[in-house]
């Protein structure tokens, strides 16, 4: 039985051509097919707007479009003009469904775009669809500048700042968090004042002044660029840099002292100890006898159990709403910390001191950097997957679009 051909026009749906004829190729073991196309009438417009009857001239194209059943890759042929435009001169018409000087429906990059959006490399969709791995790559890359506001839109009254790791040697990249939307509206290259202040000139003035508050570690340049630009944020220490801070600059350094000056059972128990010291009690694990091990650490050396100790106090500050009895809590654990004359652990305790407003700010913004290191670890998925990214521009636009309000399916013509 012969299909009518306004089903055949109605399966391939391009705007303004019917269906002539299809044909298959053999490609390296693949079929490929190949739908020649025919105007439906007359009519040719320019980028202008313009519309016109006649032509200046033509040539024959032939362009990849969606996939249809068994056929990995299908191509449209048909016959483009170029127009003498009065506006514009001598001009290649404009299609609907084409985009100017590719080799792809808008379609099929819309597939493609879509495709990108899960968590996979370019060379795993590049296979999908049969196409070039720079051609998937800049199909992506276009998609997501036409739908990722610029930071300039945002509005956020609290945000989050964050670095993460671009490459090793200390190469940094600074992310920025609206944590009412969950979004990144904003991320730039190394970690500088300028990098920061990068996304407030963005915003603009007004914007930044209706900024609360902002989340970040003791990094000067974060700080000195947010003071700077936002005259009204409270600056807030989140706990998660305090405690991994604490981590490298007390309990890491008594435990190399104390590893010099240890020898035959207590040397023996405290080697291999320093993610036993770092780990939370609960992520202790019973199968490798880790609670056992730590209790003899601590019982055998002192000033270890005192750092442990006064590791998990701290943790205990950030529990308190009342900023007076946060205060005290504070006072109180800094007291112990001088008294301890563990001198790693005094000078920590004297650099919070310093920065006690901030870490108090918790108290009136119960807000962390939690869910950026969330960002941070969904950022080394994506940079594993991809192998690393030459492009940062485009790296960047993969983070920002990986947490977007809703993942926006592309829509699809």
């Amino acid at each position: 039985m012969a299909v009518k051909q306004e089903y055949i026009d109605i399966m391939v749906n391009i705007p303004g051509f019917s269906v002539g004829r299809a044909s298959t190729h053999n490609h390296e073991g693949d079929l490929d097919l190949m739908i020649e196309l025919f105007r439906k009438e007359s009519k040719y417009r320019c980028r202008c707007g313009n519309e016109f009857t006649s032509y200046y001239d033509c040539d024959e194209r032939c362009v990849r479009d969606l996939s249809y059943g068994v056929f990995k890759r299908s191509y449209l042929v048909f016959y483009q003009v170029r127009v003498d435009c009065p506006d514009c001169g001598v001009v290649t018409e404009s299609l609907d469904w084409m985009l100017p000087r590719v080799e792809y429906s808008k379609r099929l990059a819309a597939f493609v775009a879509l495709a990108c959006q899960e968590i996979r490399s370019i060379k795993a969709v590049a296979e999908q669809f049969g196409l070039h791995e720079k051609t998937v790559k800049k199909i992506d890359k276009a998609a997501l500048k036409k739908e990722l506001p610029d930071p300039s839109e945002a509005s956020p009254k609290i945000i989050g700042v964050d670095e993460f790791s671009i490459r090793r040697r200390h190469r940094y990249a600074t992310t920025v968090v609206d944590f009412e939307k969950r979004t990144v509206p904003y991320v730039a290259k190394d970690r500088t004042k300028e990098s920061l202040a990068g996304f407030y000139k963005a915003l603009g003035k007004e914007k930044c002044k209706a900024i609360e508050a902002v989340a970040m570690d003791m990094w000067r340049p974060y700080e000195e660029a947010t003071r700077e630009h936002c005259p009204n944020a409270e600056i807030v220490y989140d706990p998660f840099h305090l405690i991994a801070a604490y981590g490298r600059e007390v309990i890491d350094q008594v435990r190399v002292q104390e590893t010099w000056k240890a020898y035959g059972r207590s040397l023996e128990v405290i080697k291999g100890s320093r993610y036993l010291l770092l780990k939370n009690r609960k992520n202790l694990d019973p199968k490798r006898d880790e609670p056992a091990r730590l209790s003899d650490l601590l019982r055998l050396n002192r000033r270890l159990n005192t750092v442990y100790i006064l590791k998990d106090d701290l943790k205990q500050l950030w529990f308190y709403r009342s900023e007076a009895w946060a205060r005290k809590w504070f006072d109180w654990w800094y007291r112990r910390a001088i008294r301890s004359r563990i001198e790693p652990l005094k000078k920590f305790a004297k650099r919070l001191k310093k920065h006690l407003p901030g870490i108090l700010a918790h108290c009136r913004y119960p807000i962390h950097t939690s869910f950026i290191e969330g960002i941070n670890n969904k950022i080394k998925v994506i940079k594993r997957i991809a192998f690393g990214f030459i492009d940062l521009d485009y790296f960047f636009l993969k983070i920002r679009g990986a947490f977007r309000p809703e993942v926006a399916h592309t829509k699809i013509r």
